[in-house]
């Protein structure tokens, strides 16, 4: 009976210690996860990481539908890749599409440029971003607004020109 005991024992331990260790998954890795059957999510939270080409996506709180590829965050996000740098309050993120939308106090930054909107959305792949509403451009001294603007990451370029700049 005592060698019973002990085995249940030794192999609930083991499995607590699994379920809390960190995750590690091909999309993503993430502190804590569980899964939530009725919505078809992996629910993750605590230093969530997805790496995306030449750079990541960062945050604490998200859910992931694996079958899709997709991500919803919540409780501030960062996307970093080479030298630019998006920040917002929730992110959504199409992995298989390259493509991530950042909401709530979007903030873009590079060494001599800022853009501030309500809502960006950014392609890792053709590293145009596309901001809206809201738009604030803060770029070496000179300032400009607007609803809406894109900006080509990689080129530094504004493909629709920008009014004063």
């Amino acid at each position: 009976m005592n060698r019973i005991l002990t085995a249940v024992l030794t192999i609930l331990l083991m499995l607590s210690s699994v379920a809390l260790a960190a995750v590690n998954h091909q999309y993503f890795r993430a502190d804590k996860q569980y899964y939530d059957p009725d919505n078809d999510v992996y629910i993750i939270t605590g230093n969530i990481v997805i790496p995306v080409s030449n750079g990541s996506i960062t945050g604490d709180k998200a859910k992931v539908r694996l079958s899709t590829l997709e991500f919803w965050g919540t409780s501030g996000w960062t996307l970093k890749q080479y030298d630019v740098t998006f920040k917002g309050e929730s992110a959504y993120v199409r992995y298989n599409q390259d493509v991530a939308q950042i909401e709530g106090g979007a903030d873009f930054q590079r060494p001599g440029l800022q853009i501030k909107a309500d809502k960006v959305d950014y392609n890792w792949k053709s590293k145009v971003a596309t901001f809206k509403g809201n738009v604030k451009l803060n770029k070496e001294d000179k300032t400009w607004s607007g609803d809406a603007l894109s900006y080509n990451v990689e080129t530094k370029e504004f493909p629709a020109g920008v009014p004063g700049l």
